[in-house]
């Protein structure tokens, strides 16, 4: 198995190796067109919804898990459901000396979408990925590893990277939110699990791109093909191009072969803001570093607290729900979120919030956006 990951890995992330310039390689299988290099001001033209396609899937296919039958209940690991599905292992590479996510493969089948349909599966305990946060010794405050900080938590203490940014939508409205979500690998709408070795620190556009882009892209296209064609399924790839030691993917490579051959491409998906400076190497941004401050944010938040855009884009419905509110944004009510925005409760008046919330740190949004964030509202404010 190793030897065969090896292979697919070299064959599918051939085109990274050569991706700083515009050129056509010749492969055992056909040509492929690379991308150009990403630039630091991240404004990208005909790039401008997040991925290009660099050709066809060139997937190895012995390389990937079977595909067998067994029960919903002994495929998920809980529940009660005795129903027969036929599904895939999902293989999810284990993190490297940086702790960095390396990437995940498997084949799709329709009962891994229909399980995955209407159901959150809960992250794991811990599951910020690389670059998420920055780690420090308490007594000289001087910066250290994740590996580091975990040999000696009582001693040391992590900052949060994704700090409180004001976005655009795309017709022209500001409001607040978080520049970077904990994005899938292997989507959760395609079967993939919520677990730190399946995800990357990327952008929101990264994730969706103009609502269009992004990884959701490729993902609604699987998504779409396989649901209409219930006997067919996916072989997909996604692996995170790194350079260097750096925290953060620059991209991530996507491939996707379906077993009718309809669908047969490779994307690169770049994990870039337009307007925004990211920093790889430690994460966050390089025009604005995290305070100590936000040490207290990262250590008292619930580990499951963080859960942004990356869980409601990853359906149709969800989907349109944020098109909605990026249509009306202005028009909605009000709404307080505390946390920086993170929590998963929001309040009409600041006045019905706990005295215990620190209001420096409570964000507005509209209530459209919050909802289709995920968040409710407070059952003990009367509307």
């Amino acid at each position: 198995m190793a030897k065969k990951l090896k292979n697919l890995l070299l064959k599918i992330a051939v085109a990274s190796l050569a991706s700083f310039s515009i050129i056509t390689t010749q492969t055992h299988c056909y040509d492929v067109a690379f991308a150009e290099p990403i630039p630091t001001n991240q404004t990208y033209g005909k790039y401008s919804d997040y991925y290009t396609i660099i050709g066809e899937s060139n997937i190895n296919k012995t390389a990937f898990p079977k595909i067998y039958k067994t029960t919903e209940k002994v495929y998920k690991g809980h529940g009660t459901s005795q129903k027969k599905v036929t599904v895939s292992d999902v293989i999810y590479e284990p993190l490297d000396g940086y702790k960095r996510s390396k990437g995940a493969y498997g084949i799709i089948t329709k009962d891994m979408i229909d399980m995955s349909k209407g159901y959150r599966e809960k992250w794991e305990t811990n599951p910020e990925p690389s670059g998420w946060f920055r780690f420090y010794n308490r007594i000289d405050n001087q910066e250290i590893s994740e590996k580091e900080y975990d040999s000696r938590r009582t001693k040391s203490y992590k900052v949060t990277n994704n700090t409180p940014v004001v976005l655009t939508t795309l017709k022209g409205k500001k409001y607040n939110s978080h520049l970077f979500v904990r994005s899938h690998l292997f989507a959760d709408s395609l079967g993939g699990k919520s677990i730190r070795k399946n995800v990357i620190t990327g952008t929101q556009m990264q994730n969706v791109g103009t609502r269009k882009g992004g990884m959701q892209y490729i993902e609604k296209k699987v998504l779409s093909h396989v649901t209409k064609n219930p006997d067919v399924h996916v072989f997909y790839s996604a692996i995170p191009e790194y350079q260097g030691t750096e925290l953060l993917p620059r991209s991530v490579l996507v491939s996707a072969l379906s077993s009718d051959g309809i669908i047969n491409e490779t994307i690169r998906v770049f994990n870039t803001a337009d307007g925004f400076n990211i920093d790889y190497q430690k994460g966050g941004l390089l025009t604005e570093k995290p305070t100590i401050e936000d040490s207290v944010l990262a250590e008292d938040t619930a580990e499951n607290e963080i859960e942004i855009a990356e869980d409601e884009i990853e359906e149709n419905t969800e989907a349109n729900t944020l098109k909605k509110s990026d249509e009306n944004i202005g028009s909605q009510k009000t709404v307080y979120v505390a946390s920086n925005g993170q929590s998963n409760v929001y309040w009409y008046s600041k006045e019905s919030m706990p005295k215990n919330v620190n209001l420096n740190k409570v964000m507005e949004m509209s209530e459209q956006t919050a909802l289709a964030r995920g968040k409710h509202h407070s059952s003990t404010e009367k509307d």
